[in-house]
């Protein structure tokens, strides 16, 4: 009995411990809750979860014009949907940045990539997203994620992004 007995209590310790190093903090349950309505409500962008924060690209294509910071009227009703989950979700904070292709002149990409940034922002303040939750941040072209080199690369590095952040206070 005492030989079976120690194989047994030696597998349920084990079981305890890796069941236990599987639960998810609270904050990880909370960015996971908002990461599956966000992927539920935003058929136009791709969304994904990066250890403890989200992130969202929306393509250049469905937000922008070319060479232009004014959001298309058609994203509107999409970025009403987006702000409603992060309304629902207010403890985080989102950082917003705005890229381009490496077409044109630096200093010119990296203005344009900040007023993308500001005119996302801006939306989604019109939809009641906390101002204070969000920040800008153009990076012009310095964090491709297509080839610029190729039409459809740089169609996919004209874009913005937004990274959700839990809010640790």
């Amino acid at each position: 009995m005492k030989k079976m007995l120690l194989p047994v209590i030696t597998a349920l310790i084990v079981l305890t411990s890796c069941a236990a190093s599987k639960k998810l903090t609270a904050e990880q349950q909370y960015m996971n809750k908002q990461y599956k309505e966000l992927k539920n409500v935003l058929n136009e962008a791709e969304v994904s979860i990066l250890n403890d924060s989200l992130k969202v690209i929306f393509p250049d294509h469905i937000l922008f014009a070319t060479a232009s910071d004014q959001l298309k009227d058609d994203i509107k009703p999409t970025f009403e949907r987006f702000a409603g989950v992060l309304n629902k979700y207010d403890k985080t904070k989102i950082m917003i940045t705005g890229h381009t292709d490496n077409t044109g002149v630096a200093a010119y990409n990296r203005d344009l990539s900040e007023r993308r940034a500001v005119s996302a922002k801006q939306l989604l303040n019109n939809n009641k997203v906390d101002n204070e939750r969000m920040f800008t941040w153009g990076l012009a072209d310095r964090d491709p994620i297509g080839d610029n080199t190729t039409e459809a690369g740089k169609a996919k590095n004209r874009r913005v992004e937004f990274v959700i952040l839990y809010n640790l206070k």
